[in-house]
């Protein structure tokens, strides 16, 4: 779990962290008496409990939209921090109030352990293990993207040089994948926007922030997606093995895009 400069911040950048695993769609996750069960293993943990409904519309070539109903439950815990969401085919965990990688990881295992317990033990898809960072600085001169170079690094918006020199980039954005061993992988996404927030969860409370001020946005999504003939069963030595592997590459990434200015406000 270690990596190159691997630190924990006092004044840590992170708006929002998620665990996500897919699988096949489970009948059982359907019977009411099956969630019943996982939401008790659940309740010390995540005693805010409530049913969801959701339309996702499908568009393919060629034929018109599909509309599809997806319902489960939520699981919340008592200072709106942090919710898991089950499904029939999908179990996730997101934070907004996250302080260390072994906490986390044993929160998503206990949610594993709850689902594994009631019997439910579908073939897996993916397993991903997301960090989304919101970085303000008080440096109005960021205005201008090209300015972020003092805290990210330069290697990130060395190309917003290109253009002209008199005009200001109000915005600029891009995206980066790499293909890792084992079918796992890592999206980074990082975007440098004028103000506001790209985390705004409905149901997690945020810590303040002032979204006047100027972002530079960088988003780690570490995966694994299992894929072949012979089916991966979701087990909690799985998904702690996968977590562990993607979490390396991705703590690895966020510090090699940072410069020492930027660590020394994070540590404050």
């Amino acid at each position: 779990m270690d990596y190159p400069r691997r630190e924990v911040f006092p004044s840590s950048p992170l708006a929002l962290v998620a665990a996500e695993v897919r699988f096949n769609d489970s009948a059982r996750l359907r019977q009411q008496t099956t969630v019943d069960a996982i939401a008790i293993a659940l309740e010390h943990a995540f005693p805010v409990q409530d049913q969801f409904h959701q339309a996702e519309v499908q568009v393919h070539l060629g034929a018109g939209p599909q509309v599809s109903q997806t319902s489960g439950r939520t699981f919340k815990n008592s200072s709106s921090t942090a919710i898991v969401t089950l499904s029939a085919g999908r179990l996730s965990l997101e934070t907004t109030a996250y302080s260390h990688f072994a906490e986390f990881r044993e929160l998503m295992l206990l949610c594993c352990r709850a689902v594994v317990g009631a019997g439910v033990t579908p073939a897996l898809q993916r397993v991903g293990l997301r960090y989304i960072d919101e970085i303000r600085v008080p440096d109005d001169a960021v205005r201008d993207a090209r300015r972020w170079d003092r805290w990210i690094d330069p290697r990130l918006v060395g190309h917003l040089t290109i253009g002209p020199q008199t005009a200001q980039v109000q915005q600029a954005e891009g995206v980066v994948t790499y293909r890792l061993a084992e079918g796992s992988g890592l999206n980074v996404r990082f975007a440098s926007l004028p103000r506001g927030a790209v985390v705004s969860p409905a149901a997690l409370v945020r810590h303040a922030f002032d979204a006047n001020l100027p972002l530079f946005v960088l988003d780690f999504d570490g995966y694994r997606e299992f894929v072949g003939p012979d089916a991966t069963l979701m087990s909690e030595e799985v998904i702690a093995r996968t977590l562990d592997a993607v979490h390396a590459p991705t703590g690895e990434a966020f510090q090699a895009s940072i410069t020492e200015e930027a660590r020394q406000l994070f540590r404050k």
